[in-house]
């Protein structure tokens, strides 16, 4: 949920005993940042963050984000707010001496002489509730999604949304259905309006792919697999090209190795094939691919988001960024523990 500096000044001083620390907003136009007066007199820069939910990764990416200040003063105090700060949040801050509040009540902010330790009062309130997830929901949020990673963005750095034509065209889904689902972003604070008339901005990336590709990762997609004599995952890609051509889309480890390689061993090739389920089975068929419950290649028809959104990276046809991090989160351990991995390398902007 994106929350304005004035919202978080004013859920500050909520929680800071009366008398101890007053808190200003900037007044003047020269001011830059918000102040903390201390009971002597004395006045303290504060930069304040937002963390969302307040887990670790949220907290890192507050603390990454670069000041919206050039000329930062040396005595600025970062005060990081959440809805709730984690234990292992509160071991992050600890380590870089940043002060921290939530919406709960609980707070750690030390100021000066001034030194405030409070325990929540009270639940959280919960965050806006999230749309559930449709597979047209989930076909437009990858398309949005993948704007946000090949950076598009508006002249103040906000990832920028597509036009509904164009999202409607990459999804293969109908005009309705995008506005729907857009209306269904902005609600849940993960859209927001951009700078133009009925433009739009991408305010949470994070929270949005989080969401996303939970839900992607646990959605039953139906995969054929297919036993294959050789187990060097390069000759079966390889095996698969020449069969496929064009048509195949690696997708999972097949991209991330390429990236970051973490897989040791025999892995399992994904793919997805912009072709019918009967002709993929005449194609594996001629070339004696035998079907099977748990063989080493794994493939799907590609659906339009998909097809639409993929990229050629070294003469491969591979899929979008975000859609290899999703299949990779819905494979096995391991894949999963290379999907952090790839994010990290990749995904950088949804830090």
């Amino acid at each position: 949920m994106p929350i304005t500096e004035r919202e978080l000044v004013a859920e500050l001083r909520r929680v800071v005993p009366p008398g101890s620390i007053e808190f200003r907003e900037p007044t003047n136009v020269g001011d830059e940042r918000p102040t903390a007066r201390l009971p002597d007199g004395s006045h303290i820069p504060i930069d304040l963050r937002w963390a969302g939910r307040g887990f670790p990764r949220d907290v890192a990416a507050a603390l990454d984000r670069r000041p919206q200040v050039d000329d930062e003063p040396t005595e600025t105090h970062l005060i990081v707010g959440a809805h709730a700060i984690s234990d292992g949040s509160r071991q992050l801050l600890d380590r870089v001496g940043a002060s921290w509040f939530a919406l709960d009540g609980s707070a750690s902010i030390h100021l000066g002489t001034v030194w405030i330790e409070r325990s929540a009062s009270h639940p959280a309130p919960e965050p806006p509730r999230e749309p559930g997830w449709s597979p047209a929901r989930a076909e437009i949020a990858e398309v949005l999604l993948e704007s946000v990673a090949n950076g598009i963005a508006w002249d103040d750095e906000r990832p920028r949304v597509a036009d509904v034509e164009t999202i409607a065209r990459l999804a293969g889904r109908s005009l309705g259905s995008v506005a729907n689902a857009l209306a269904g972003f902005d609600s849940s604070g993960w859209t927001v309006p951009g700078p133009e008339p009925r433009s739009r901005a991408v305010a949470d990336p994070a929270g949005l792919l989080d969401s996303w590709a939970g839900w992607e990762a646990n959605r039953r997609r139906r995969w054929d697999s297919f036993h294959v004599l050789d187990r060097d995952p390069v000759r079966i890609e390889q095996h698969l090209r020449d069969v496929f051509g064009r048509t195949l889309i690696l997708t999972g480890a097949a991209v991330s190795e390429r990236v970051r390689p973490t897989l040791t061993g025999a892995r399992t090739i994904a793919a997805y094939v912009d072709a019918d389920w009967d002709t993929i089975a005449a194609s594996a068929d001629e070339v004696r691919m035998l079907p099977a419950a748990t063989g080493r290649v794994r493939l799907s028809v590609a659906p339009a988001q998909v097809s639409h959104t993929s990229r050629v990276v070294d003469d491969r046809r591979v899929a979008s960024a975000v859609r290899v991090y999703a299949d990779l989160l819905g494979g096995s351990e391991r894949e999963r523990e290379a999907a952090e991995l790839y994010r990290d390398a990749e995904l950088a902007m949804f830090a």
